[in-house]
């Protein structure tokens, strides 16, 4: 059995006053002990104020000490372990303990053999050491949580693991000297000043320390401190009060002995020592008797009985380095500064250069290429500068001025670089990098404003980066970044191109030029420099604005249930106003289609970047040409691929591939894989020519590819009729392993499927991206690949795809918002593989949901010219379709595709052609499929908004209620489309005057969306919006104003504020408060979604009119007359040239106009309009409908100002009655009919003993403008705010 090592000692430093010199003593036995070959840990235990480290600063860099963890960790640890309510194993408080998972070894490797010294911490230097420290509860860790335990523990483990633990305590008497003092030493050093309290205070610790009732005897050393030789009287006299204070210690000494020692330990003062913390091992010559050297070893000898009594010889020249390392070097104030760097640290050179330029320095900026001598040198550390060239970044620093290190990666320091001449910011707040970059040129922090650096701080990594994967081998293109970076910074667009600049940035040139790869590599290489990096894939652009919508999310500004235009739309209003974040890049990769691309490119503070082939960005965009490989970065790419290769191999390679880079990737991927000799591959590429070298290149490895794996190749040819990126989810399904089942067996294994994947990346066929799960694929490469397949071979390869892209269709339909994600992935393939064209009905029903997907979300135009476009199509296919069953199920399919589309010329404010489609197109269906067919009814719900858009509500209305009614019978009461049906009714009887049968389904409507679907859920919202409309009809006015303002608050955080949806239903909540008297309010609510709702949708859009009017009304009712005139007459306008001159909301127009010319006082206009507007609207609407009610009131009230009181009273008898009997006596309108009468009657000298003033009065309140006008004998005039159809 093995003899156990003894246990160490455990040694506190304390005094109970500061400034003693106790942490340098600890710091120079500690030195001596491990140069003797001994295992020492040091420990900061003064936790308020830990500066022990300094005294070892050439050996340990400040970012260890600072992220170390140390003792303060260790305790929270425990306590938190504690709070767990869990079982423990046994000796569990050991575990937290092991003081090696804190504590790191101090740099020197001249300690004799055996001997190290390991530092402890304080704890972590972050931003939680006070807090963390502030709430420590000392008596709460002894009593409550066992604490005693857990420092028991750690003992054991100093004890076990070091020959000797060096404690630096807290001063004074505290909770933490206690336990530095009594719970952990087995020796205390107590260390004082020959002042009185001095001496006092540490004999008090010291008699405290024998009284305690430990297990243990702790051996007391007190060591008098900082003695000035020159005051020997003082000195003599101080150490006898202090033998007197401390009697019997040292213990364990005859009285010779005891005077021995106290006449020989003793640290003198030494002033060198009062200006840098330098350890008196390097400073002071060796057997000098009265040295603070000779001090310590004295020290030293004492706590360790005599085994350590000197510190062993140093080589003289490595004393004099150390100590030259201690010294305090005078920072010169920098005036002129050049910045050198590795090309890749681009982002942080601008940093550091704006941050010197605004402390007031001259800086020259490299750019990453060589330069002169120009100032001081500032080079940027990191792990790029090992593959920089020399004559950027040089390697020799020999000099009376070495250049400045700022080390920006966590990597070691260079013996290059002196550490007096080095800041390190690797992981730093900005702050903080901040003032040790500015100490080292000789300013501060005051000195600049950071605003004026004008950079991103590119410590911190963007907040949002979706951009693809970085290209490993990426080579040279280094003038083009940094004229693309150059032109990105001057504030315009760029788009990668080859003529001359204009306004924005676009990157240029031709198909496998590395276009994109510029793009990506700059996203990358700068992606510090902003908050929000976006790439999009350009080429299909009616995905941009899913693509924005994405951003949107990512960004927190697109709510869940908002459309997808409304989304891209609220993201570039956000971009363009810089909030939340103003530095930003957007890339659109291959944007060819210029004019669909612009209305999605923002303006505004960030960047824009675009690749194109397209010339015709260069009158848009500052353009920028991306050629093909200079000759050397194609040798260094080949010999990157393939180091065994010769320059002169490389060369000729180059040579015959013209230096394309797209060739250059695959032809250095085919050697490396292949082995193949250079010679050989390239007898066989030249052999075909310059102008099929490309193509041979791609051959090559395409056939190796088909002999390796011919499921991989089959794998390659389905993707080249794909959009060019592909989720990996499309690539692993189910459907597509069945269509490569009869190549490998192995299919079946999902995880086989990823194998094929990477046969064709090996030959770089393709670019594997799994941050974004995908692959991409490009597009040069998939025309190779289809230019390879036979006709029929693509036929059939198409055909498969569109059959697999069928079998991924979701199960919930497309009117679920949870199908969108899968429908998403499926989307981009559609229109590349050709799925218009194919004759599976399935693959066709694709093309309807993506129809109705895009009118859902607000993409009308795009939507109407795809529904229109596939239309055209089919109706080829069915000339050609002989089969019978195959001519039915697609004329169905043609059928409600034209369904969809009659939705979105509805939604487009085309009316009428949207009436004429739904009538066609019922009528088909009626005879091809049935009455009650869903297809048939769901159109014949379309027709019925048809003849409601049109103002032809007593034909929608007989229309709406068969539908209803067939839904009800054939497919229930809960069904989702019988509930639309149901809607689509009330919306009918409203428009048609019947607001209290549609209130009544209204209201059922509401609770049964409420019950299915919650509160939030947009059909949910729509049938409350609707509500609140029937509340208004009803004159219960402040019923609708609470009801629609919580709708219209629910609207904003489900749609968001800037939805089409959410800004109409604010107009609607604004016209209930402007009924309820409350003008101002609705003014403000009303010119704010006008302004919104005329930029989201457009001036003509339905909503945006109906607000206009409504905005009219409270014009007028806020006394801007002459404005609300105009607008009125504008929206008549533009209501009679998209409805007709007879619609009701045109009519609706003239009633207003009437109404709005009297309050200017020209009744006898207003006279002219109010005659046609009750003529007109009693023939369109009847005689009994509301606003024929309310156009004869103001017809009356008119007749009364010009005199014409007998055709007044007429007039006013008659539709009072109506009146009576269509609101009921006690509704608002009634009750101003009466009034009105009142006043008319009054007028002939009839008294009448009507009280409609006092109801009046007490339906609206006293403050109501209408009441207030009664009271003043004003006639009272009514206005109009239509309901949507």
């Amino acid at each position: 059995m093995s003899e156990q090592p003894p246990l160490g000692k455990v040694v506190t430093f304390y005094s109970f006053q500061g400034g003693t010199g106790q942490t340098m003593a600890l710091a120079n036995v500690a030195w001596i002990l491990a140069s003797n070959g001994k295992r020492v840990l040091v420990a900061d235990w003064d936790l308020e104020s830990p500066g022990l480290h300094r005294f070892f600063v050439p050996f340990v860099r400040a970012e260890a000490v600072e992220a170390a963890s140390g003792v303060i960790d260790m305790v929270r640890a425990y306590e938190w372990e504690t709070a767990r309510r869990t079982e423990r194993e046994n000796g569990w408080p050991g575990r937290l303990a092991r003081v090696g998972q804190h504590a790191f070894s101090l740099d020197w490797d001249h300690f004799a053999p055996g001997g190290h010294l390991d530092f402890l911490s304080a704890g972590r230097q972050n931003p939680h050491y006070a807090a963390n420290l502030t709430g420590m509860n000392w008596d709460d860790f002894y009593e409550r949580m066992g604490g005693g335990l857990f420092l028991d523990a750690l003992r054991q483990d100093m004890r076990a693991n070091y020959d000797y633990t060096l404690i630096d305590s807290r001063t004074g008497l505290s909770d933490v000297a206690a336990i530095c003092t009594v719970q952990l030493p087995d020796v205390l050093v107590d260390c004082f000043t020959f002042s009185e309290q001095g001496i006092a205070g540490a004999a008090q610790v010291a008699a405290e320390v024998a009284r305690n009732t430990l297990q243990r005897d702790i051996r007391v050393l007190p060591v008098p401190m900082r003695i000035d030789p020159a005051e020997k009287n003082k000195a003599d006299a101080g150490r006898a009060f202090a033998m007197q204070r401390f009697p019997g210690l040292p213990a364990g000494m005859s009285p010779a002995e005891r005077t021995r020692y106290w006449n020989s330990v003793e640290v003198p003062y030494r002033a060198y020592y009062a200006y840098e913390e330098i350890l008196a091992t390097f400073g002071d010559l060796p057997a000098q008797t009265t040295s603070l050297l000779a001090a310590y070893e004295r020290i030293t000898a004492h706590i360790t009985d005599g085994e350590v009594i000197a510190m062993p010889p140093v080589d003289e020249a490595l004393r004099l380095r150390t100590v030259n390392r201690f010294v305090r070097q005078v920072t010169l104030a920098e005036e002129e500064v050049t910045l050198e760097y590795a090309p890749e640290d681009s982002a942080w050179a601008e940093w550091i250069g704006g941050l010197l330029a605004a402390a007031g320095l001259r800086v020259h900026d490299t750019g990453g290429r060589p330069v002169g001598d120009t100032g001081r040198r500032l080079t940027l550390i990191s792990h790029a500068i090992a593959a920089t060239p020399t004559d950027v970044v040089p390697r020799n620093r020999a000099g009376a001025r070495p250049s400045l290190a700022v080390y920006i990666d966590d990597i070691s320091p260079l013996p290059s670089y002196p550490l007096t001449s080095s800041a390190f910011i690797s992981g730093k707040t900005m702050e903080v990098a901040m003032q040790r970059v500015l100490r080292l040129v000789g300013r501060v922090v005051d000195d600049v404003d950071p605003l004026a650096i004008g950079a991103r701080y590119p410590g911190r990594p963007p907040l949002v980066f979706n951009p693809l994967v970085r290209n490993a081998r990426f080579t040279g293109r280094e003038a083009d970044l940094r004229e693309l970076r150059a032109r990105l910074r001057g504030g315009r667009p760029v788009v990668v191109s080859g003529t001359a600049p204009t306004l924005q940035v676009a990157l240029q040139g031709m198909g496998g030029v590395g276009k994109t790869q510029v793009a990506l590599e700059y996203a990358h290489r700068f992606k510090n420099s902003y908050d929000v990096v976006w790439w999009v894939d350009a080429e299909q652009t009616k995905f941009l604005d899913i693509a924005l919508s994405d951003l949107g999310k990512a960004l927190g500004l697109a709510p869940p249930q908002s459309s997808i235009l409304d989304a891209a739309r609220s993201v570039i209003t956000a971009l363009e106003q810089g909030t939340p974040h103003a530095r930003w890049l957007i890339i659109f990769d291959n944007a060819e289609a210029v004019e669909e691309v612009l209305p999605f490119l923002p303006q505004g503070p960030g960047h824009v970047l675009i690749t194109s082939r397209n010339s015709q960005w260069g009158e848009r965009a500052q353009p920028m040409t991306i050629d093909v490989f200079e000759r050397h970065e194609s040798i260094a790419h080949l010999r990157q691929r393939v180091p065994t290769i010769r320059t002169e191999q490389a060369e000729r390679i180059a040579i015959a591939l013209g230096d394309l880079p797209i060739a250059v990737a695959a032809t250095g991927a085919w050697l490396a894989e292949t082995g193949e000799h250079v010679g050989e591959y390239l007898r066989r590429v030249e052999r075909e020519g310059p102008d099929r070298t490309v193509d041979q290149v791609w051959n090559l490895s395409l056939e190796l590819l088909q002999e390796r794996s011919p499921a991989a190749y089959r794998l390659l040819q389905l993707c080249s009729v794909l959009a060019p990126e592909i989720t990996l989810d499309l690539i692993t399904s189910d459907e597509l392993a069945d269509l490569l089942g009869r190549y490998d067996k192995e299919m079946s294994v999902r995880l086989y499927r990823h194998a094929l994947v990477q046969h064709i990346n090996r030959l770089a066929l393709l670019k594997l991206d799994r941050a974004r799960s995908q692959i991409q694929v490009h597009r040069l490469l998939q025309h190779a690949v289809r230019n390879r397949m036979t006709p029929q071979e693509l036929r059939q390869t198409r055909h498969e795809i569109h059959l697999a892209l069928a079998g991924l269709r979701p199960r919930n339909e497309i009117d679920d918002s949870r199908s969108w994600p899968r429908f998403r992935m499926l989307w981009p393939h559609l229109e590349m593989s050709g799925a218009a064209e194919c004759d599976d009905e399935q693959v066709r029903q694709l093309m309807i949901d993506r129809v109705r997907y895009l009118w859902y979300n607000g993409a009308l135009p795009e939507g109407r010219r795809l529904g229109e476009q596939v239309d055209h199509r089919w109706n080829e296919m069915l000339r050609y379709q002989t089969d019978e069953a195959g001519r039915r199920s697609l004329r169905r399919q043609i059928l409600n595709l034209r369904f969809n589309i009659a939705n979105i010329l509805r939604e487009s404010a085309h009316f009428e052609e949207a009436r004429a489609l739904d009538e066609q197109v019922l009528a088909e269906q009626s005879e091809l499929l049935g009455a009650t067919h869903p297809h048939t009814l769901m159109t014949a719900g379309g027709l019925g908004g048809d003849l409601r858009a049109l103002g032809r509500y007593q034909e929608a209305q007989e229309r709406d209620e068969l539908t209803y009614a067939a839904w009800t019978d054939y497919f229930g009461e809960d069904s989702s489309r019988t509930l639309s049906a149901l809607n689509n009714l009330a919306t009918t009887q409203r428009l048609a005057g019947d607001f209290r049968a549609a209130r009544a389904r209204d209201e059922e409507l509401y609770e049964r969306n409420k019950m299915i679907n919650g509160e939030d859920h947009p059909r949910t919202l729509g049938t409350g919006t609707n509500l609140g409309r029937d509340l208004r009809e009803a004159g219960e006015y402040q019923a609708s104003v609470e009801l629609l303002e919580q709708v219209a608050r629910q609207h904003e955080q489900v749609f968001g504020p800037t939805s089409y949806r959410t800004l109409s239903a604010k107009a609607n909540w604004a016209v209930s408060l402007g009924c309820a008297g409350r003008q101002k309010q609705a003014a403000t609510l009303l010119e704010e979604a006008y302004e919104q709702l005329n930029e989201a949708v457009g001036p003509s859009h339905p909503d945006t009119l109906a607000c206009r009017l409504s905005r009219a009304v409270s014009l007028q009712a806020t006394g801007e007359v002459g404005s609300a005139i105009s607008e009125l007459e504008e929206v008549r306008l533009a209501y009679g040239a998209s409805l007709g001159l007879r619609h009701p909301h045109t009519l609706v127009c003239l009633n207003n106009l009437a109404a709005a010319h009297r309050a200017r006082g020209d009744s006898s206009t207003g006279l002219t309009f109010a005659h046609q507007a009750a003529r007109e609207l009693g023939k369109v609407l009847g005689p009994w409908h509301p606003y024929t009610l309310a156009a004869e009131q103001n017809l009356a009230v008119l007749h009364a100002e010009t005199s014409e009181i007998g055709t007044a009273l007429q007039i006013i008898d008659a539709t009072m009655q109506r009146h009576r009997e269509v609101l009921g006596p006690d509704h608002p309108d009634t009750l101003r009919c009466a009034a009105n009468r009142a006043l008319i009657r009054r007028a002939t000298g009839v008294p009448d003993s009507d009280d409609a003033a006092d109801r009046l009065e007490s339906a609206l309140g006293k403050t109501h403008p209408a009441v207030v006008a009664l009271e003043e004998g004003r006639y009272l005039h009514r206005m109009l705010d239509p309901h949507p159809f």
